[in-house]
């Protein structure tokens, strides 16, 4: 039986959110974000619980930075905790439904899931290398704290820098001058911030890829 990837997340004091229901909406959005930023989805992502969890299995892992970055995003200023673990799933496969869905994939990565809570941490990958998947999520959380701590002036300048290329191009299209977004990226530690990013995702599609 082949092994694939599960992904669980867990929303951080989701008992405090008022807006129950829009926050929701969030999160199936967040979900639907999730499943158009990788084409490895073997279930799609989806709430498992309430507002409180999501669930989502891939074939691969060499995304999982990109979906912990897109809910992240979505969901800010709350956060998420993400566990994604490799191992078997022989329930309810053939469903396409991660809800129904069963295995040890599922079961190590709600453990992981756990620790990831106990030990303070946003993201947490177990592949059964220990020592590369320790390195990567060490990034990975880094990278989502640094980016959470963006203010939102920050997040769309940089947002705009990664799509544009240019800073007078964001600068014509915010209206402000090309110093003003010089000045923005440097305080959200852009391209600090870009070229780890980079450099991460090339080790991703080389170590956690299709058959990696």
């Amino acid at each position: 039986m082949r092994e694939l990837y599960v992904v669980l997340g867990d929303v951080v004091r989701s008992r405090a959110v008022d807006d129950r229901e829009a926050f929701r909406e969030r999160l199936e959005t967040a979900c639907e974000d999730a499943n158009d930023v990788t084409e490895g989805v073997v279930a799609p992502f989806s709430v498992l619980k309430g507002i409180d969890e999501i669930g989502g299995v891939l074939d691969r892992a060499s995304d999982v930075y990109r979906i912990a970055r897109s809910v992240a995003t979505q969901l800010r200023p709350h956060r998420i905790r993400l566990a994604v673990a490799r191992g078997t799933v022989d329930v309810g496969l053939e469903t396409g439904d991660v809800a129904r869905m069963d295995g040890g994939a599922f079961h190590e990565a709600s453990d992981l899931l756990e620790r990831v809570e106990r030990e303070g941490l946003y993201f947490d990958l177990r592949t059964g290398r220990r020592s590369l998947d320790t390195s990567v999520a060490d990034v990975v959380n880094l990278l989502l704290e640094q980016r959470h701590e963006w203010t939102d002036r920050q997040r769309e300048v940089a947002e705009r820098y990664r799509e544009l290329g240019a800073q007078q191009a964001v600068a014509d299209e915010l209206d402000v001058s090309q110093q003003a977004v010089s000045r923005t990226l440097q305080q959200a530690s852009w391209p600090l911030v870009s070229t780890v990013e980079e450099r991460l995702q090339r080790t991703l599609d080389t170590a956690y890829g299709v058959g990696a």
